[in-house]
């Protein structure tokens, strides 16, 4: 009976494993068991070139001087990092963070502010958002598209809003 039991078990964290992994390679799968190819091509050149033109404007960050600069961070580093800066905000306070990461909107129910613009960024599982932060700044566009990769240099900040403090990157310069 244990052994079915750990069986069981065992089957059961492979599936969540499994589930978190995505399908990202799936039709590139299917297209080169059809021997169809263009596609494939086709998606990774634009999506090089797009990679390439982002990297150019992130690059443009690199100029300005930072307290934080945590773009040579791998995940875990990175995760560990944004995490301390979650948890002891006023360590942080005033510091100037260079950050790269993906991005997310949330509606608010707030008459100062129509949403929330969240940066946010996984470990090396991949599998589920690891930390995340707010910011705002003139430079930042209105209309950025959901999981965007995003680029800011900005100093650590605090609000109040409902009596609560939260903690957003005050951005100072911006590239999507």
């Amino acid at each position: 009976m244990k052994r079915i039991t750990a069986l069981t078990l065992s089957l059961l964290l492979l599936l969540s494993l499994c589930a978190c992994s995505g399908n990202s390679g799936t039709n590139d799968t299917q297209n080169a068991a059809s021997g169809d190819t263009t596609l494939s091509t086709v998606a990774v050149t634009e999506d090089v070139d797009a990679a390439q033109a982002k990297s150019e404007k992130f690059k443009e960050l690199e100029k300005y001087p930072v307290d934080i600069d945590t773009t040579g961070l791998n995940k875990n580093m990175l995760t560990a990092q944004m995490q301390s800066i979650s948890q002891d905000p006023e360590k942080y306070l005033g510091q100037t963070i260079r950050l790269t990461a993906t991005y997310q909107k949330q509606e608010s129910n707030s008459a100062d502010k129509p949403f929330y613009n969240f940066a946010f960024g996984y470990d090396d599982t991949g599998c589920c958002a690891a930390w995340g932060i707010e910011f705002y700044g003139d430079d930042v566009p209105d209309n950025i598209e959901a999981f965007a990769a995003i680029s800011m240099v900005g100093k650590i900040s605090q609000y109040d809003e409902d009596g609560k403090m939260y903690t957003f990157i005050d951005v100072e310069h911006f590239a999507v």
